[in-house]
């Protein structure tokens, strides 16, 4: 088990925290934020490789907090692997079995050769680190990592130097390793969706403050501020106020109006409305309102659409949904979207503080719900 304690790090003048977060054995938690929130000056601190300035840092239940790195028993992972230039995979690999405690080396042989095969790097142990492709590094790195076997993984950044089909190889391989072996594992990334495919909980840091802790998918449909909503993507950000007659109506500031599923408060608060929640017809029904479409982006298989209400608005539609429409740059298109898809805050400059960590789902039922 992982456990901050109102940790908090300093560096240059920054400083992140306090942070509080528990990661269960066997639960794969992500802390997720924009590059400069200090997410790896956490992450330093938990391996014990930049002093904690204030809080405590537990593993597997011992303060660790003064204690020097590698006395943690903590296997930590870099963006770059860090693999020794002159030696080759299988020393490399040998030499994070060396650090194994003395009581556990007498089966450390017979473990390391599963764990070369379960991280698929058998055919590469006579190799140097120089011909190795940046996937196959990490393969590595992580190997040599659990070599030693970790009370806990620590990962910084580890699939940002890898191409697409490496990353998606890697990432079924890290959720493998974490079930099969019940560790905690703490993955810090900038990339959400890397984030949203891996974690059993989420933690979300910006600037420095821990905004919002939950399942995956909480954290996507119900962000806690506006911070967290635009960081996640929701780019449909909107001012609004309650109607005068409806409580369940909310009136855009800048044109508009969008049906919620819970009685709005009195006074302006946000709408937040992910891309893919807007659904556009050419035909106009009770429930929508109309806007001009302004910009068409093609984006993989999906399209987004800017629209104009005149407030602006996107849309993340299907390339071929949008094709059987004929809808063009200069249609006039309805708008609808569900009320359960509209997350209300409060206005700008409130944010109700983070709730407690949650610990994962059942994984039978998918870990992002």
């Amino acid at each position: 088990m992982i456990e901050l304690r109102g940790l908090e790090v300093e560096a240059g003048g920054f400083r992140a925290g306090p942070v509080d977060l528990t990661v269960e054995d066997g639960t794969y938690a992500v802390l997720l934020g924009p590059s400069g929130a200090g997410k790896s000056l956490v992450l330093e601190a938990v391996a014990g490789v930049r002093a904690a300035a204030a809080g405590e840092v537990r593993l597997a239940g011992a303060d660790v907090t003064r204690v020097g790195p590698e006395r943690r028993h903590a296997g930590l992972v870099f963006q770059e692997g860090l693999l020794f230039p002159h030696l080759t995979v299988g020393r490399n690999i040998a030499y994070g079995a060396r650090r194994a405690d003395k009581d556990d080396r007498a089966d450390r042989g017979a473990d390391v050769r599963r764990l070369i095969e379960a991280v698929g790097v058998q055919d590469l142990l006579a190799r140097r680190p120089a011909t190795l492709s940046g996937g196959e590094r990490q393969r590595v790195a992580l190997a040599r990592a659990l070599a030693a076997r970790p009370r806990a993984l620590l990962l910084d950044e580890p699939l940002s130097a890898v191409d697409t089909e490496s990353r998606e190889a890697l990432q079924e391989l890290l959720r493998r390793v974490c079930r099969e072996r019940g560790l905690p594992v703490l993955h810090v990334t900038h990339d959400r969706d890397e984030a949203f495919a891996l974690a059993d909980a989420c933690h979300v840091l910006i600037r420095g403050e821990l905004h919002q802790q939950g399942r995956p998918l909480d954290v996507l449909r119900r962000p806690a501020d506006v911070a967290v909503a635009r960081f996640l993507g929701a780019r449909n950000v909107l001012p609004a106020r309650r109607d005068a007659q409806d409580p369940h109506e909310a009136v855009l500031l800048e044109g508009g109006a969008l049906t919620v599923g819970a009685p709005l408060p009195e006074g302006e608060v946000v709408v937040v409305v992910r891309p893919e929640h807007v659904h556009l017809s050419t035909t106009p029904s009770a429930h929508s309102f109309p806007a001009d479409v302004v910009r068409l982006t093609l984006q993989g298989g999906h399209v987004l659409v800017g629209l104009a209400i005149p407030a602006p608005l996107e849309a993340l539609v299907p390339a071929g949904d949008l094709e059987a429409t004929g809808v063009r740059v200069g249609h006039r298109v309805a708008v609808t979207v569900r009320p359960d898809d509209v997350h209300v805050l409060p206005a700008a400059g409130s944010r109700p503080a983070a709730p407690p960590a949650e610990r994962g789902g059942d994984r039978d039922d998918g870990h992002i719900l």
